[in-house]
This record gives C-alpha cells, sequence and structure tokens, in this order.
C-alpha cells in the first residue's frame, strides 16, 4: 500500500505588510509544489487499485476463508471448497443400481440417496440434465414446460406475500409500456416512489451538496487560472517559466543570499560624495598628476611639491628715501 506525505505549504507572509513579488512567488511555487505532490501520490494510488464493478486481478488473489456454514454472496476460497468436498471423490456413483418408478410423470429412484434429513447439500449446482418429466405435479398443481421453451405455471400462481400478491396473469396486467421512471432534483435524503394508478416510478437522489459537478470543477479550475494569459494558464507552462525547477523557491533563495541587501547598498550611497560640488572631509586623496601636466585635473601635494612648490622666495631688505620732493622705494637685492 502506497505512503502518502501530504505537502507542507509555507506562506511567508510578513506582520502588518504587503507582499513583495518575492514573497507572492515563494507562496505560489510552494503551491505548485504542493498540487504536484499530490497528483503524483493520487496517480500512484490509484494505479493499484481495481474497479469496484468487474474487476480483473493479477497475480494470486487472496481472501479469508468462509466458515464451513457460510452462505450468501461470499468469496469462496479453495480451502474452503476442499473443506466442503472433502468426502467426495471424483466420479459419485451410487453402491446399488437405481430402481425407479413413475406416478404421474414424476420419477422416483430408490437407493441413490445424496445426503441425509439431516446433512442435507445446500445447493446443487448442475450443466445439464433430465430430472423429471414435461410436467411436475406438486400437490395439487402441475408445472410443465411450453413449446417455446418457457414454463407454464398453474392458474391462480401468486408470487410475493399474501398483502402484496402480484396478478395472477402477469401478461395481461403489466407491459413493458406500463412502467416508467421519473427523476427528480436532489433533495434532503434519497427516494423511490411509486404511483399504482400511473406506474411511475418516481426516484429523488439525495443531497449532491458534498459531490463535484462539473460545473464546479469547471469553476474551480477558471479561479485558479483567473484572467492568466494563454501561455501561462496551465502547470505546465508555469513549470517551464520556473525551468522545471521543483526546488525553485531555494534556488532562488540562494541567489538572492548571494546579493548586497538594500540596506547596505542604500548606506554605501549615503557614504559617497555627491558629483556636483562634492564636500570632503578628513584627508581627501587623488591620483599624482605627472609632471608638467597642465589641465583642470586635481593637483596633489606630491604634485605641487614636485613641481617647484618648495622654493623659498626671499624679498631681500627694503630701504626708504625720503625728501621734500620724491619718495622711492628701493627693493633692493634678492
Amino acid at each position: 500500500m502506497p505512503t502518502y506525505t501530504t505537502p507542507t505549504l509555507v506562506l511567508r507572509v510578513p506582520l502588518n505588510e504587503p507582499l513583495t513579488n518575492q514573497q507572492v512567488d515563494d507562496n505560489f511555487s510552494n503551491l505548485l509544489t504542493g498540487v504536484e505532490e499530490v497528483n503524483t501520490d493520487l496517480l500512484a494510488g490509484l494505479a493499484l487499485k481495481s474497479d469496484i464493478t468487474s474487476p480483473t486481478f493479477l497475480g494470486t488473489v487472496q481472501a479469508p476463508t468462509p466458515s464451513n456454514l457460510s452462505s450468501g454472496s461470499i468469496v469462496t476460497t479453495i480451502d474452503f471448497l476442499d473443506t466442503r468436498l472433502s468426502s467426495l471423490i471424483s466420479n459419485i456413483l451410487p453402491a446399488d443400481t437405481a430402481i425407479g418408478s413413475t406416478s404421474m410423470g414424476v420419477t422416483t429412484y430408490t437407493g441413490i440417496d445424496l445426503g441425509s434429513p439431516t446433512k442435507r447439500f445446500a445447493n446443487l449446482y448442475v450443466e445439464a440434465g433430465h430430472f423429471a418429466a414435461n410436467t411436475i405435479n406438486v400437490g395439487d398443481a402441475s408445472i410443465s414446460s411450453s413449446s417455446t421453451g418457457g414454463v407454464v405455471l398453474p392458474a391462480n400462481t401468486s408470487v410475493g406475500p399474501t398483502d402484496n400478491i402480484i396478478p395472477t396473469n402477469l401478461a395481461d396486467k403489466i407491459e413493458l409500456t406500463s412502467l416508467s421512471a421519473v427523476t427528480a432534483s436532489d433533495g434532503v435524503t434519497a427516494s423511490l416512489s411509486y404511483d399504482n394508478t400511473t406506474g411511475v416510478f418516481t426516484f429523488t437522489p439525495g443531497s449532491l451538496t458534498n459531490y463535484a459537478t462539473t460545473q464546479y470543477v469547471n469553476n474551480a479550475i477558471s479561479s485558479l487560472v483567473d484572467s492568466a494569459p494563454s501561455s501561462l494558464d496551465t502547470l505546465n507552462e508555469l513549470a517551464a517559466a520556473l525551468g522545471d525547477d521543483s526546488n525553485f523557491a531555494t534556488s532562488v533563495n540562494n541567489t538572492l543570499a548571494t546579493k548586497a541587501s538594500i540596506t547596505y547598498v542604500d548606506d554605501e550611497i549615503a557614504s559617497l560624495s555627491t558629483l556636483n560640488s562634492p564636500t570632503f572631509t578628513g584627508v581627501p586623496t587623488a591620483p599624482t598628476a605627472s609632471a608638467n601636466t597642465n589641465t583642470t585635473q586635481i593637483a596633489t601635494t606630491a604634485f605641487v611639491l614636485a613641481n617647484g612648490g618648495g622654493l623659498n622666495i626671499d624679498g631681500g631688505t627694503a630701504t626708504t628715501t625720503r625728501n621734500t620732493s620724491t619718495i622711492s622705494l628701493n627693493g633692493g637685492g634678492a
């Protein structure tokens, strides 16, 4: 007997937060995985079953052996037959030659009794044979065969209990066209009624609430598909879109684990300066331009010192001469 595994659907729903696309993808992937597992288990279980009506079995079919006194529509086993027929041999022959006498068309044989008054056979099954004359007398009544192979019952023959006797001449009372059936809408309980004035049977089935109708199934499928595009409205197309990866959610989680988080990226961007009119703090550094560079490239302290920025400029001694008509400044020599 197969073992069925109930799929576990893990829903990742943050508290008081809307679902992200990834969370929707994860939940939908879990749903597809559960549907696939249920479908696989169902097909495996059905493959091991047989039809209730006229089943065909394979291999060696076994059943419990009924008790020796069992009767009815119970499956018979070889052990049961061996027990019931253990005293019989392949050919049953009487010990004495049969002696028969015929009276009123009935032949009675002596010397070949089968069973006894206290040990009788419940049923006797035969393929064909002659068991009496064309007419059998039962008390004052006679049962005979017809020319067409049927059985002619005696007059005033009744079938059934005293309070429910079928009319004596069935051919005149019941015809094929006299009986008809009418179905009704489902009800709380099933019922079958008969109108003896019209010969109409009315069958009312029980409640069908718990049974899935074709309309119910179609509605369920439509709700599942919803308004998905035609290229993604079957499980096969959805599986193909997911790369036929039964562990799609795990694969996506593993891939996302190698990526930087939004918080990390935001912090890194916040630590960077703007491109337009940046303001630096600390000790900013830059590549040192080569000697004699004359562009808008940033000049580092290393560039300035390498290109004369380390020269000492001496202004010399200044002498001031004053007279009443002229004031002159002599810068002296360097």
